[in-house]
């Protein structure tokens, strides 16, 4: 008989190795459609913990590998991926959660005992687990919060943020990531009545910041349709074409709808385009439970030809997604240099091809949610450099409720995990503070 617990070690192991190893998503791999079986089968506790378990692993991957390098008289072999991930999921316990030091060890043990591959490793985990449960109180004297959170970001993450943005936003950024934040969601209208309601703070516009306990199913106005959840910086694109009334709006990728939404609540005529076919049926979901309509598409845009031009055209373009880390934190380990520099030439592309779905002086907002400058301003500039039919049409703070920290140089609109620091008290100012990391940059068809 297996040992209470040890199902749901493997799993968060199975998971942890799919994400560093694979660079698979920590959200789709707990599709339990889709995810691994091991963590599928397991009951609605042992998922949550074993969610629960990644997570911290993912969050806190810096302070791991730093406890664990000075508790090692060696490396550890670097084919020996069952064993590195093994101690990781011990280690995020030991440290970081309310978990048993002693279940922690025995489990991770007797899951290497168990895998042949590992077995030989097991005594090696044994003595290292133990020690780091009698020590872990001393390991990271002298460091400060600031130098741990840095510490967790992902080397190549660092760099590229120091790069972007020096060193001491790069260090506000790294503490902000190091607490999960509180779920925004958009209203239809009644913000702060709604804030009220849901026992929530009004940010800006129709963006409302929740503390309720719960699953958002039941809170108060989900079923009616009243509101849908998105991170407020994911609500500043939409919001940015002004009035929308009775103008036709092209959202390109638009799944899971929340643009889609917004355009629509103003009273936008809105064709939403989606490659994905299951995305896609949960945006047509989503516009039913909100009790709005937009004409929904299954086509990939960069294949997809249109007959008539739009007067507003909408690509939140795919992106490294590195701005979500706070809420993601598997992004930055599963993503890579390499990989943001494909998606800058693809974004690029997805302009081009927008630009022929947009009115003469019509408007086209981009935007992603990466934090990386060579997905947003880069890819700005060398749109202006381009003799694509776009003029630059600035972003004022006006329009940005008045945030001037939002508006960069360019015109365009660039949220940092480390802004908007006043909400809040300070009891609870960690968790309700900060923005997802976004890039907004609005153009009008020239000719």
């Amino acid at each position: 008989m297996s040992k209470p617990g040890l199902a749901t070690r493997i799993a968060a192991t199975l998971l942890l190795t799919r994400i560093i190893d694979d660079g698979r998503n920590l959200d789709g791999l707990l599709d339990t459609r889709h995810g691994p079986r091991p963590y599928a089968e397991l009951g609605q506790a042992d998922k949550a913990l074993a969610r629960a378990i990644v997570t911290v692993a993912l969050r806190r991957r810096g302070e791991i590998n730093f406890a664990l390098d000075n508790l090692l008289d060696r490396k550890l072999p670097a084919k020996a991926r069952q064993l590195h991930h093994t101690l990781h999921v011990a280690a995020a316990q030991i440290l970081f959660l309310d978990v048993p030091d002693s279940a922690a060890v025995d489990l991770a043990v007797t899951a290497l005992r168990n895998d042949k591959r590992s077995t030989r490793f097991s005594g090696l985990a044994n003595a290292v687990l133990r020690r780091l449960s009698r020590e872990k109180e001393n390991l990271f004297a002298g460091k400060s919060e600031q130098e741990l959170a840095i510490l967790n970001m992902a080397p190549w993450f660092a760099k590229a943020i120091k790069k972007d943005y020096g060193r001491e936003r790069m260090a506000a950024i790294a503490m902000q990531h190091m607490v999960e934040p509180v779920i925004d969601i958009t209203v239809k209208d009644r913000p702060e009545e709604w804030a009220e309601r849901l026992n929530g703070q009004h940010l800006f516009g129709n963006s409302v910041r929740i503390t309720r306990e719960g699953s958002v199913e039941t809170w108060p106005g989900f079923d009616q349709g009243e509101w849908w959840v998105q991170d407020a910086a994911a609500g500043l694109p939409a919001h940015l074409f002004g009035d929308v009334k009775n103008k036709t709006a092209l959202d390109l990728c638009a799944a899971p709808g929340g643009k889609t939404a917004q355009l629509a609540a103003k009273g936008a005529i809105v064709t939403a385009l989606e490659a994905s076919e299951p995305r896609l049926k949960r945006l047509r979901e989503n516009l039913d439970r909100l009790k709005l309509s937009a004409n929904c598409i299954h086509a990939d845009m960069m294949q997809w030809q249109s007959d008539t031009l739009f007067d507003l055209v909408l690509l939140d373009a795919p992106c490294s997604s590195t701005g979500t880390v706070r809420r993601h934190p598997d992004v930055q380990w599963s993503k890579s240099p390499q990989i943001i520099s494909e998606l800058a030439q693809l974004q690029f592309d997805m302009i081009v091809h927008a630009t022929s779905f947009v009115k003469p002086g019509g408007k086209l907002i981009f935007s992603n949610c990466s934090l990386n400058r060579t997905e947003g301003e880069d890819v700005n500039a060398r749109v202006l450099n381009a003799d694509i039919g776009l003029a630059p049409d600035p972003i004022s703070a006006d329009e940005c409720f008045g945030l001037e920290e939002i508006v960069n140089k360019q015109g365009a609109v660039r949220t940092l995990p480390s802004h908007l620091q006043s909400v809040g008290n300070q009891a609870d100012k960690a968790r309700l503070c900060g923005l997802d990391g976004f890039y907004c940059a609005r153009f009008v068809r020239s000719v």
